[in-house]
């Protein structure tokens, strides 16, 4: 081959080597530099994103907050908020005796199995013990809430083992007066009604009265009054008032007892209030209460409040039949107006010594023959379940009219 042509074809080859180094020098530098453009970009985008990171997080912790004031109201709303309050465990303390405890029973174990809660511990009463024992191996157990299904004496025996103490006294209405579960406006005739507010109910505090009775033998005894304590006519009718009557007519019964009694004389008491000077009275009977409601809804005390820290002292001193409907009238209309024969006065002791024995009451329930009572209030005493008003409707807790729920007073 000339010599030529050799170098020709060797400048050719150099040349071309020389156009192909370029070209890939050129495209390489194209491709670092789209690179380094591309990383430029997503320089300038992380800068741009760590200036707007404070406010990025200012919106997020104000969302945070959003949220939690969102819970805190869900966990606020009645239902939520007593489902998550619920007492973490119910006693039942019954009385057998009782028509329809064994519905009573198994209403109570399902309501509290439906809650979620330890299964129902239940103690019954006896003919010796109506509830007092029942009640402290309750509270020895942890119980929170202890229903007392019974009448007005099953109901005093377990309060007065409850007060004083975190456990909390709920009712289950079965006796023939049920005179706290009437000033606590629960709905008498309604027992399923009843444990729901035991389970699902609303929390307050009422008083209590320690009451010490003397005997005619010199003995006192210490017991707790929930509704209206006393002595003379009004413990009479209470003792002689005929169960088999009872059983028909229900409270009616106690009208009956009460004609019966109506003639007959008054004694003299001394009556000394907070520990002022004793004074003179002639009386057919004397109350002391905490609460005035009675049954058949009727208002006998309308002042008397069970959260006011207060006593409220009525003197009866009828003479004839027209002093009793006097004393009836003023009931019946719950008028304000004053009439000489019906005494009331409050005061947070009161101590009355009789000078003749007269029958003493508690609660409705006749007792003994006493020659002194001793009245002390003890204000917040005992923590009880009432019906939940803020949950209208609701299988939570029994509805109740506005015009029904109890007053509350500071």
């Amino acid at each position: 081959m000339p010599l030529e042509l050799t170098l020709a074809i060797i400048a050719l080859v150099l040349v071309a080597a020389a156009l192909a180094f370029a070209a890939g020098l050129w495209t390489g530098h194209r491709r670092l530099r789209s690179r380094m453009d591309h990383l430029d970009g997503q320089v300038t985008n992380l800068n741009g994103n760590v200036r707007t990171l404070p406010e990025r997080m200012a919106a997020l912790t104000g969302q945070i907050q959003a949220l939690d004031g969102q819970v805190s109201e869900i966990a606020d709303a009645p239902l939520v908020a007593r489902a998550l309050d619920h007492p973490q465990r119910i006693a039942l303390v019954l009385n057998p005796s009782k028509s329809g405890a064994d519905t009573i029973r198994t209403l109570a174990e399902a309501a509290v199995a439906e809650a979620g809660l330890p299964q129902l511990t239940v103690y019954e009463t006896t003919v010796e013990d109506p509830g007092a024992q029942m009640a402290r191996d309750a509270i020895a157990d942890g119980a929170d809430v202890v229903m007392a299904a019974g009448g007005d004496g099953t109901v005093r025996f377990v309060a007065e083992e409850l007060a004083g103490t975190d456990a909390t006294l709920a009712i289950v209405p079965m006796g023939t007066g049920n005179l706290l579960a009437r000033n606590l406006k629960l709905p008498l005739d309604d027992h399923r009604a009843c444990i729901n507010t035991a389970i699902h109910g609303a929390t307050r505090e009422i008083d209590t009265v320690t009451i010490k009775l003397e005997g005619t033998n010199g003995e006192v005894t210490k017991n707790t009054s929930l509704v209206i304590a006393g002595a003379g006519i009004d413990a009479e009718v209470m003792g002689d008032t005929r169960d088999d009557l009872k059983a028909k007519a229900g409270w009616l019964a106690y009208g009956e007892a009460g004609m019966r009694h109506l003639p007959g004389q008054r004694k003299e008491i001394s009556v000394s209030l907070d520990g002022g000077a004793p004074q003179r009275r002639k009386v057919r009977s004397v109350m002391v209460a905490n609460c005035g409601e009675l049954t058949a809804g009727m208002d006998f005390i309308p002042d008397a409040r069970f959260d006011d820290g207060l006593l409220d002292v009525v003197l009866l001193s009828p003479r004839h039949v027209g002093d009793w409907v006097r004393i009836a009238a003023k009931t019946v209309t719950k008028s304000k107006h004053a009439i000489p024969v019906m005494e009331t006065h409050q005061a947070t002791r009161c101590r009355v010594v009789l000078h003749e024995p007269m029958t003493a009451q508690l609660d409705g329930d006749a007792i003994m023959e006493v020659t002194a009572i001793d009245a002390r209030i003890k204000p917040d005493s005992l923590r009880v379940q009432t019906p939940a008003t803020n949950v209208p409707d609701s299988a939570a807790a029994p509805a109740m009219r506005p015009e029904a729920a109890p007053e509350v007073h500071g």
